[in-house]
């Protein structure tokens, strides 16, 4: 970490999720991190176990090197503790304060293996005014099918909102069989950036974000969207394109699109042309979307929207309401 980290005003706190299933690695991953990083003036841990007893909280704690780390136990941070995660949050920002220490260039909360990444990000609402950049990491255990871990529908929905996903256990499995997970977790969420590295050292590489989350977002063709086929029993993702719309009503299609699913859509993302010329990206993680963002690029001749579905026919989303004109790739 520098000294100029917080130099630039576009530099948020940046707020990592840290999610995977269970025994995928995630402990491992962030005390690889916090032993190969000297930053522990400038991060925050937060732990969150489903069971009374942090083990997890314990074992990092161990190796924290004077960083703050804080536990939530006994609840799952997606339902039960959305609330306490806040309060967690704000004192963390407080002490550093209270200690004259500079602000906190990032707060890593490690989830529980069984929790959903869109319900952690809407009880993030209540922080809006701290202006923390969100960022969605998971842990992928090569060792293990994808979709095969105890909450399957849970792991599906960690690896569809990630903008960063990290191989783990790769050492345990052949090249094909890593290659082949590689190319799996890219078709299942082709926005995601997919680390492969079997060197723990070299995997820290997903937390050590300066400025915008956006450098490890892998850039699209601004002109469109592209899908990818999925060969996943459960997943797909569709691929919608749209004449010149306006936004508003994009944006009110998707609402109907999130009702009318719920817990079946993983991931949106569109790009949708303004009355300014210029390309609004819109996105959900299931069913909370992020505010609508203005992009630097020229408004496109078409719109395009994919979704990432899970358990769900092609056919329930052609058939939401709406007077737009759309062609289904």
């Amino acid at each position: 970490m520098t000294s100029d980290e917080h130099s630039t005003p576009w530099e948020l706190t940046q707020f990592i999720i840290l999610a995977g299933p269970l025994g995928s690695g995630k402990t491992t991953l962030l005390e690889g991190f916090i032993n190969a990083q000297h930053m522990a003036a400038s991060t925050a841990v937060i732990i969150n176990e489903a069971g009374a007893i942090n083990i997890d909280g314990a074992i990092v704690s161990d190796s924290a090197q004077g960083l703050a780390v804080a536990t939530l136990s006994n609840g799952c941070v997606c339902c039960s503790l959305t609330n306490d995660l806040v309060f967690t949050v704000e004192e963390l920002i407080a002490s550093q304060a209270r200690s004259g220490l500079p602000p906190l260039a990032r707060i890593i909360l490690e989830c529980s293996g069984l929790s959903k990444p869109g319900p952690v990000m809407r009880s993030l609402a209540g922080l809006a005014e701290l202006r923390m950049r969100v960022s969605i990491v998971s842990t992928l255990d090569c060792s293990r099918d994808i979709g095969s871990s105890i909450d399957a529908q849970a792991e599906l929905a960690q690896l569809a909102a990630a903008q960063v996903i990290v191989l783990t256990k790769g050492d345990l499995v052949s090249n094909t069989v890593r290659a082949h997970r590689v190319e799996s977790v890219k078709r299942l969420n082709p926005f995601a950036a997919v680390i492969d590295e079997i060197e723990p050292l070299e995997r820290m590489k997903w937390a050590s974000i300066r400025g915008p989350t956006e450098r490890y977002i892998p850039s699209f063709i601004p002109r469109q969207i592209h899908a990818q086929k999925v060969q996943h029993p459960r997943i797909q993702v569709v691929h919608a394109l749209l004449d010149k719309p306006e936004w508003e009503d994009v944006q009110d299609w998707l609402e109907n699109i999130a009702s009318v699913l719920g817990e079946r859509l993983l991931r949106i993302k569109a790009l949708v042309n303004d009355p300014q010329g210029l390309l609004v990206l819109l996105q959900s993680v299931g069913t909370t979307f992020s505010a609508a963002r203005r992009l630097s690029a020229p408004a496109t001749d078409r719109t395009s929207v994919v979704f990432i579905v899970c358990d769900c026919e092609a056919a329930l989303l052609r058939a939401v309401s709406t007077h737009l004109a759309i062609e289904w790739a």
